[in-house]
């Protein structure tokens, strides 16, 4: 089955819904057109396909009559949204390593998005480019736009304010004025290339990020590459729905009703859709429980009373029954293990 790649909406709604009514537009019904509704698009835990995503920056490009909508979005969003994700990127030792886990790590929210540099004569080329959004993503200006003004934000957190690429090239056609793209990013900007890139001298990758933390960056890397592992690469629908029911055993609510809502459908949408998959709500719980349960034992530093309010279970004796019927062992056996081959 074809994967759709998704957006969180930690990222997709970064301050949209707001910049969509300061345009003149109508956020409410710009997301109604798409299936939407305001309280569902602002849950910061859940996730959309970005194909949807691109549609909302499209109507509101065209609604409101701004061209440049999402180039003018993208500029003013603020970046933290992104949580670790940013801070992995701000504390990396250089640029080229920031860029290269901007392209592993921007997976937990946008799976559409891919980033990679390239080496051509004497410029090089920060390369990005969307994935899962049909064989003319080329055309999807807003979702191109909205990206590049966003990394160039970025960029300018690790090297300075005043930087600029010497160029900065897109996929998409020319519009019929270029003159906000030159004053945004402060470069000549080309259209009709093959990606979407920021083009820099070679020695912009070796440049050392000057407010990296070397204690931290650690750190943020273990944390993301626990969450990438603990979400299995299998359908999209699954895929997601792991996440949200994770995030929601974390704030205590993970009843069908509340994940179907931060994946945007209808609880009988989600029951029909994981029952044509051939999992039930209850079966993907409960793997998702176990997965997140032996990750969360395996570091000394979580107590059980921790972990089992993590996974959402009221009481300590209930997720010692669980435990036991996943492993034949109970958390306490499983944690002392744990520390053993540690030694």
């Amino acid at each position: 089955m074809r994967k759709t790649p998704m957006i969180s909406l930690a990222v997709a709604a970064n301050g949209l819904l707001e910049a969509i009514a300061a345009a003149s537009g109508e956020p409410d019904r710009i997301l109604a057109s798409v299936g939407l509704d305001r309280a569902t698009f602002s849950n910061p835990q859940g996730f959309i396909p970005a194909s949807t995503h691109d549609r909302i920056l499209e109507e509101a490009a065209r609604s409101t009559g701004d061209e440049c909508f999402a180039l003018h979005w993208g500029a003013s969003a603020d970046p933290r949204q992104a949580g670790a994700l940013l801070y992995v990127m701000l504390n990396s030792p250089t640029i080229g390593v920031a860029v290269e886990n901007a392209d592993r790590y921007n997976k937990v929210h946008n799976e559409a998005s891919d980033w990679f540099c390239t080496h051509e004569g004497n410029r090089c080329y920060i390369r990005q480019s969307l994935q899962g959004l049909g064989d003319e993503w080329r055309r999807c200006r807003q979702s191109s736009e909205c990206v590049m003004s966003g990394a160039l934000n970025i960029l300018r957190m690790m090297v300075g304010s005043r930087w600029s690429p010497r160029e900065v090239q897109f996929a998409h056609a020319p519009p019929r004025c270029d003159a906000e793209h030159v004053r945004i990013f402060g470069a000549p900007v080309s259209f009709g290339h093959e990606t979407n890139a920021f083009a820099v001298d070679p020695e912009f990758l070796r440049r050392e990020v000057p407010a990296a933390d070397p204690f931290l960056y650690p750190s943020l890397k273990r944390y993301l590459d626990q969450i990438l592992e603990e979400m299995p690469r299998e359908d999209d629908l699954l895929v997601s729905a792991r996440k949200a029911v994770a995030e929601s055993m974390r704030n205590g609510d993970y009843k069908m009703a509340a994940v179907a809502k931060r994946l945007a459908m209808s609880r009988r949408t989600l029951q029909r859709t994981l029952n044509q998959r051939g999992v039930d709500f209850k079966t993907l719980l409960d793997d998702t429980r176990r997965r997140f349960a032996k990750t969360y034992l395996s570091d000394p530093k979580n107590t059980l009373t921790e972990v089992t309010f993590l996974l959402g279970y009221s009481e300590v004796s209930a997720f010692n029954r669980a435990f036991k019927r996943w492993t034949d062992a109970t958390p306490l056996e499983y944690k002392r293990k744990a520390r053993k081959q540690e030694r």
